[in-house]
């Protein structure tokens, strides 16, 4: 498995229920940011019609050619589809030669709040 494809993989990946998300970060090499964009652009459609896709966005920074992927999947295995689809295989065949560093891609964990402890009062 490819350093990508296996950073696609979270640390319950045995785990098929739960909701995955992720974001993907991709810096372009300097005179590749219009390319960079395209190519990303060509990944919404296709990444929509997914079945467990529930969320595919793409967003840029304002720090020049500086590109992410905010993705939600029903399940883990839905993200593993995603990655085994042929338009994922040419994103990782062909954005190399356009980034500044290898693009990363992060499995996300919810951070819920914890609560105050029983004896702890909170002001306003």
């Amino acid at each position: 498995m490819s350093g990508v494809a296996s950073n696609l993989r979270g640390k319950e990946s045995g785990t098929t229920m739960a909701e995955v998300r992720v974001i993907a970060r991709f810096v372009a090499r300097r005179g590749n940011e219009d390319q960079l964009r395209i190519l990303l652009q060509s990944m919404l459609t296709p990444t929509h019609a997914e079945p467990g896709c529930k969320a595919y966005e793409l967003y840029e920074s304002n720090s020049d050619g500086r590109f992410y992927f905010y993705e939600r999947y029903e399940s883990q295995a839905a993200l593993d589809q995603h990655a085994a689809s042929p338009h994922f295989k040419r994103l990782q065949q062909t954005a190399p030669e356009m980034l500044k560093e290898p693009f990363e891609v992060n499995i996300l964990k919810t951070i819920l709040a914890e609560p105050p402890a029983p004896d702890v009062k909170l002001s306003a």
